[in-house]
C-alpha cells in the first residue's frame, strides 16, 4: 500500500522473490516522486542506498540514471565517513520509476486507498479498499509516507494532505488501533521552489560536481555531471524577517499543539530560534529542473508572503521570485516498537510497515526499509518466517534495530555514527556484504551476480600481487618526491607492498606504476581492496567486538519477564526495560538507561534462574 520509495522497494523484492504483488497508491501519476528536495545519498544515506542495490532494489540506479551532478562529501573523513550524494532531474526520476514498476514481472499496479486490514486469528488475511474493494493476500506492507491524516500549513493557513496538492490517506488509523497498534503524530517541513530565471548565481561560491564520485549502483557505468551547484547565506536580516514573523508560522504559533519535527533537518525558523549566536546559515542553490532552483536549507512553514521576504535578504537571491512555497506537513506515524526488527507487527503475522510510517525521514530511509520490508513480506506469504538484518550486517540493519527498540520521538535521520561497527559498514563493501544474502533469498539478477563473482576474485588477484610485491627504497623515494610524500616514503629497506599501503599518505594509485598488473584490476575492486588493507587492524579489532556483540544477541530475555525482580537496575532501567520488552540482552544494552552495569546484573539473573542459556 502506496507508491513512493518505501512501497516501490517492498513491491519489487517481493515481485522479484516470485510472490504475486499487487501495489495499490492513491494516484498512478505520483509513484515515485520526490517530495522534498531533489537528491539522494549524503552521510550514511549513501550507504544505505547502496545497500538497497546490493539487495538488487531500484532506487540507487535509478538515483545514477536521473543524475544531473555527482560528489563525494566527508572524503578527509574516512572510509567510514566518506559519502556519495547525485542530484537528480525530479521528473526524469520519476518517470524511470514508473517504467520499472510497469515491466518488473508479477507487479500489478492500481490505483485506490486502504480503508481496512483484514486480519483473522492474529494474521493478515487482505486489504479492504475504500471503494468496496477486498483483496486477499498473504502479507501486507503499508507505506503511507506522509499521507496518514497527514495536514499541510502554509503559516497559520492549513489543509488536509498528502503533499502540496494530494489528498491524505484518513481511513486506516481506526483499523490500526483496533489491532493494537499505537500510532502518534510528527511534523516536518520543506523549502520553497525558486523560479531559476530570477536567481543570480554570478557571486556566489560554485560547488561543480565531482569526477571521481563512484555511481550507487554496480549496474551504473559512471557518474553525470550537468550542473553546478552554488553556496549562499542568511544573514541577520533575513533572522529579524523569521523572529517577527513566528507568528506566521504554525510551528511556532501553535508550538504545544503541532507534533515534533526532524532535529537533524531544522526549519528555518528553528535554526534562527535556537541559535541566536549565528549571525548565518548556509543554503546549497541546487538546480530543481529547468524552471527551478531548490534552495536545501531554507525548509520553513511560514506564510508565504512572509517566506518571500526573508528569500529576497539573501545574496543571489534578491530578486527571486517563489514559484511555489515552502509548507509544513503534520502526520500520523505507527509506533514502531510495535513492529520486530524484521518491521512486522507484533500483533498480526504478515502486516508489515516501511518508511515514514515507522517514523523515519527521508528517501532513502524509506527505500532501506521497503526493500526488506518486501523480502519479509514474500517469505511470510510463502509460508515461511521472515528474517532479520543484524546491526553488524548493514546500516538498515542498525535503522531498523533502532526503531523497533527504541521507538521514536522526533523523525529518524540515518548517520553512521549510529553504527556501532561502521567501519565495516561502508559504501564501497556493501555488495560485498548484503549481494551473497541476496542471492541466497533468489533476490539477485544474473547480472549483479556475475560483478559480485568478479570483484572478489578482482580483489583476491589484487591482495596477493601486493602481499608477493615488495617495495625498494629507491622506488619509495622516488613516488615519494613524485606525489609530495617524502615522510612516508623512507625506506632502510625493500618492504612488503601491502605493508607500505599502510602508511597514511600512500595512496594505491601510485603504486600501479610499480606493479601494473593492478591497472587491471576494476576501480570499484581497488577501492575496496585498498580499504581492507590500509584498515586492516582497525577492521579486525571491529570483527572481533562483533563477535562479542553476537553472544548478546544470541542472550534471550524470556517473555513476560518482571524486571522489578532483577537486582541491582535502576528505576530508569527498570522503566525503560518494562516499557520495551527486548528479545535479547544486546537489544537491552541499547536502551536509553540501560547500562553495562545493568546488562550484567540482567544476564546474572538470568543465569541463576536458569531461565536462559548466557
Amino acid at each position: 500500500m502506496g507508491g513512493g520509495h518505501a512501497g516501490l522497494e517492498a513491491a519489487f523484492a517481493a515481485a522479484r522473490l516470485g510472490g504475486g504483488t499487487l501495489l495499490v497508491t492513491q494516484s498512478l501519476d505520483s509513484i515515485g516522486v520526490l517530495s522534498c528536495n531533489p537528491a539522494f545519498g549524503g552521510p550514511a544515506k549513501g550507504t544505505l542506498l547502496c545497500e538497497v542495490d546490493a539487495l538488487g532494489g531500484y532506487s540507487a540506479s535509478g538515483a545514477d540514471a536521473s543524475a544531473i551532478q555527482c560528489r563525494i562529501l566527508g572524503e578527509s573523513k574516512g572510509p567510514a565517513a566518506r559519502a556519495t550524494r547525485n542530484l537528480v532531474d525530479r521528473a526524469r526520476y520519476s518517470y524511470l520509476a514508473k517504467e520499472h514498476a510497469k515491466r518488473e514481472k508479477g507487479l500489478t499496479l492500481i490505483q485506490g486507498e486502504a480503508a481496512r486490514v483484514l486480519a483473522q486469528n492474529g494474521r493478515a488475511t487482505g486489504i479492504a479498499l475504500v471503494d468496496g474493494r477486498v483483496f486477499e493476500c498473504g502479507a501486507i506492507v503499508l507505506t503511507g509516507g506522509t499521507f496518514w491524516n497527514g495536514r499541510v500549513y502554509h503559516g497559520l493557513e492549513s489543509n488536509p494532505g498528502g503533499r502540496v496538492g494530494e489528498p491524505p490517506a484518513t481511513h486506516l488509523k481506526d483499523s490500526l488501533c483496533s489491532l493494537g497498534h499505537r500510532l502518534t503524530r510528527l511534523s516536518t517541513s520543506t523549502a520553497p521552489r525558486l523560479i531559476a530565471s530570477t536567481v543570480d548565481t554570478s557571486d556566489l561560491v560554485e560547488q561543480p560536481g565531482d569526477p571521481e564520485s563512484r555511481p550507487f549502483s554496480v549496474l551504473s557505468g559512471g557518474t553525470r555531471n550537468l550542473v553546478s551547484c552554488h553556496l549562499t547565506w542568511t544573514n541577520p536580516k533575513t533572522h529579524k524577517i523569521v523572529l517577527d514573523n513566528l507568528g506566521a508560522s504554525i510551528i511556532f504559533a501553535e508550538k504545544d499543539r503541532v507534533s515534533t519535527g526532524p532535529r537533524y533537518c531544522p526549519s528555518l525558523e528553528d535554526k534562527v530560534v535556537a541559535y541566536p549566536e549565528r549571525e548565518r546559515h548556509q543554503i546549497f542553490l541546487e538546480q530543481d529542473g529547468p524552471e527551478h532552483v531548490y534552495p536545501s536549507g531554507l525548509p520553513t512553514g511560514l506564510a508565504p508572503k512572509v517566506q518571500q521576504q526573508a528569500v529576497n535578504t539573501i545574496k543571489g537571491l534578491e530578486r527571486a521570485i517563489i514559484g511555489r512555497p515552502g509548507y509544513a506537513i503534520e502526520y500520523d506515524v505507527s509506533d514502531p516498537r510495535d513492529l520486530t526488527p524484521a518491521l512486522e507487527s507484533k500483533f498480526v503475522k504478515g502486516l508489515f510497515m516501511a518508511g515514514q510510517v515507522n517514523g523515519t525521514s527521508g528517501y532513502e530511509e524509506a527505500a532501506a526499509q521497503g526493500v526488506w520490508a518486501g523480502v519479509s513480506a514474500a517469505l511470510r506469504a510463502s509460508g515461511g518466517d521472515p528474517v532479520f538484518l543484524g546491526r553488524d550486517q548493514a546500516l538498515m540493519g542498525v535503522m531498523m534495530d533502532d526503531l523497533t527498540v527504541q521507538g521514536v520521538s522526533e523523525p529518524y535521520r540515518m548517520f553512521s555514527s549510529r553504527a556501532e561497527w561502521r567501519l565495516c559498514l561502508r559504501e564501497d563493501n556493501a555488495d560485498l556484504r548484503l549481494s551473497p544474502i541476496a542471492g541466497g533469498m533468489g533476490l539477485l539478477d544474473p547480472t549483479r551476480a556475475e560483478l559480485l563473482k568478479q570483484k572478489q576474485a578482482a580483489m583476491e588477484r589484487g591482495k596477493a600481487l601486493l602481499a608477493q610485491g615488495k617495495v625498494t627504497p629507491s622506488q619509495a623515494e622516488a613516488l615519494g618526491n613524485e606525489h609530495g610524500i617524502q615522510r612516508d616514503s623512507q625506506l632502510a629497506e625493500p618492504m612488503r607492498a601491502s605493508e607500505f599501503l599502510r602508511r597514511p599518505l600512500v595512496k594505491l594509485r601510485y603504486l600501479e606504476q610499480l606493479f601494473p598488473q593492478l591497472s587491471e584490476i576494476s576501480p570499484d575492486a581497488l577501492r575496496t581492496l585498498e580499504i581492507e588493507l590500509k584498515f586492516e587492524g582497525y577492521l579486525e579489532h571491529q570483527r572481533r567486538g562483533i563477535e562479542r556483540m553476537r553472544r548478546l544477541e544470541g542472550s534471550r530475555i524470556p517473555e513476560g519477564m518482571d524486571f522489578r525482580d532483577v537486582p541491582g537496575l535502576t528505576r530508569e532501567a527498570i522503566e525503560s526495560l518494562s516499557k520495551a520488552k527486548p528479545d535479547t540482552l544486546g537489544q537491552a544494552g541499547r536502551l536509553r538507561g540501560v547500562t553495562p552495569a545493568s546488562v550484567s546484573a540482567l544476564s546474572v539473573f538470568i543465569r541463576k534462574k536458569g531461565i536462559a542459556n548466557i
